[in-house]
């Protein structure tokens, strides 16, 4: 499948006519599809074997990286890093004013991938929320099922609303048109939402919304996933 983007303006140059290129994405892989997709490719080793040999590779790599080292691979490069700003050169780590972090870049072999991709401009009228996948924490099953009083995490893009406002947030709605709104929220991105699931929910189908308000009118817009959620 192609690279699918679409142009808004780039806030950054003093061009207003100036645009930058948002790209969304085609589908979200996790490691089960993953792990799937490499058994289409031919191989002797069991799905097993395969989640444990990724299993084991990321344990590896997130370790040499968390104890200072550099790792390359073919699809990306991983460093240490830290991130804040130090007041003079005698400053020392302070955790309450810098972060550790990873610093990720493309590999040699994604490098030649992404110079051969495939790429294709859509009609993007207006930014809205876009749900790509949900994934229920407990089950571990993405769209689909819906464990009340569980976990939740949406992927997606333009999923970031304001708290303060009340008609903004994450809802299930049921087949009555029933919205139940989402109280509790871990985590609050543009690309991803963790949040507490509302118990109790009734046996039933659902559709999950994430809506958001944009512009000075606050002109609410709402992204629907398209598979429904049920809860047994």
């Amino acid at each position: 499948m192609p690279i699918k983007y679409y142009l808004q303006p780039n806030p950054i140059t003093p061009d207003p006519n100036d645009q930058s290129a948002r790209v969304l994405s085609n589908v979200v892989i996790d490691v089960d599809v993953l792990v799937k997709r490499m058994l289409l490719r031919g191989t002797t080793l069991t799905e097993t074997d395969l989640k444990a040999v990724l299993t084991l590779l990321s344990t590896v790599v997130c370790d040499e990286v968390a104890d200072g080292n550099t790792v390359n691979l073919p699809f990306a490069n991983i460093r240490p890093g830290i991130s804040g700003v130090f007041a003079n050169a005698l400053d020392t780590f302070d955790a309450s004013r810098h972060t550790r972090k990873a610093t990720l870049s493309q590999g040699l072999m994604l490098l030649q991938k992404m110079q051969n991709a495939k790429v294709e401009k859509i009609t993007q009228s207006m930014a809205a929320p876009a749900l790509l996948e949900f994934l229920d924490i407990n089950s571990g099953i993405a769209n689909s099922t819906l464990t009340p009083g569980g976990i939740g995490q949406i992927v997606g893009e333009e999923l970031k609303f304001s708290t303060a406002n009340a008609n903004e947030g994450i809802f299930f709605v049921s087949a009555t048109n029933a919205a139940t709104k989402v109280q509790v929220i871990a985590n609050r991105t543009d690309g991803k939402l963790m949040f507490s699931i509302p118990n109790p929910l009734a046996p039933g189908n659902y559709s999950l919304e994430v809506r958001r308000a944009y512009t000075q009118a606050n002109t609410l817009r709402i992204g629907v996933l398209v598979d429904s959620l049920i809860v047994a």
